[in-house]
């Protein structure tokens, strides 16, 4: 799993790569790299932020890079963790409520302080209508901010009593809170009761002078149980 993230993270850089090669004479020195990432588990209200960065003139080619003054999140000081292969991973973890915007705070190549900031609305309700869903006629579900924008998806994320895991994805864009699920996504499933719980995520990259950015940002809702019929 960790190794297939690597890949996905890679290749999402290779994108930020090329367009900052487009933009490479406005630059000065080499270029830094910066792997945002947020979650939130709302039963737990337990927040998660990790940054990674690297540098150099194209992700093929970066190195890992060490901050001077290291990272912040939300004002509070990151601890750098480090990896294999040299890679440092600021990482902070707490607990406290859902904010309007998550702002990281770190230095560039050039000494100057940069903030980046991640937002997305979260999902504040979230319940399946009677507490069924159908293999023939699909489920509906509510869910208070599971309206999607481009970028953002949806997860539904299924577990029977052995612990048996399936899934399935909605790609925004999504513009209304009344889901309808159909039968075809529920196929794979067994009649049976289930515990479900949606993420909702969002992924976006930013590319100026001397910065591109990965952020990705998650939020597990509260698990609600479900009885899956014929």
């Amino acid at each position: 799993m960790r190794h297939r993230y690597l890949i996905l993270i890679l290749a999402c850089f290779v994108a930020l790569s090329t367009a900052c090669r487009q933009n490479k004479e406005e630059q000065k020195g080499p270029q830094l790299f910066a792997d945002l990432y947020v979650r939130y588990l709302q039963a737990e209200e337990e927040l998660k932020a990790t940054a990674t960065f690297f540098e150099g003139d194209s992700i093929e080619t970066a190195s890992p890079k060490i901050l001077t003054g290291g990272a912040s999140f939300q004002g509070s000081g990151m601890e750098p963790r480090p990896l294999p292969g040299g890679t440092v991973r600021y990482t902070l973890q707490r607990n406290g409520d859902y904010a309007a915007s998550f702002p990281f705070r770190f230095k560039n190549n050039n000494g100057l302080q940069q903030e980046y900031s991640l937002s997305m609305a979260p999902i504040d309700t979230f319940y399946i209508h009677g507490a069924k869903a159908s293999k023939s006629q699909g489920m509906s579900a509510y869910a208070d901010g599971g309206q999607l924008q481009a970028g953002e998806s949806l997860v539904f994320l299924f577990s029977d009593a052995q612990n048996q895991a399936f899934s399935f994805t909605l790609n925004g864009p999504l513009a209304t809170t009344e889901i309808k699920v159909p039968p075809s996504q529920l196929e794979s499933l067994k009649p049976g009761p289930y515990q479900l719980y949606l993420v909702k995520k969002k992924r976006s990259t930013e590319v100026k002078p001397g910065l591109a950015v990965l952020a990705n940002i998650e939020f597990y809702t509260r698990t609600v149980e479900v009885e899956v019929e014929e």
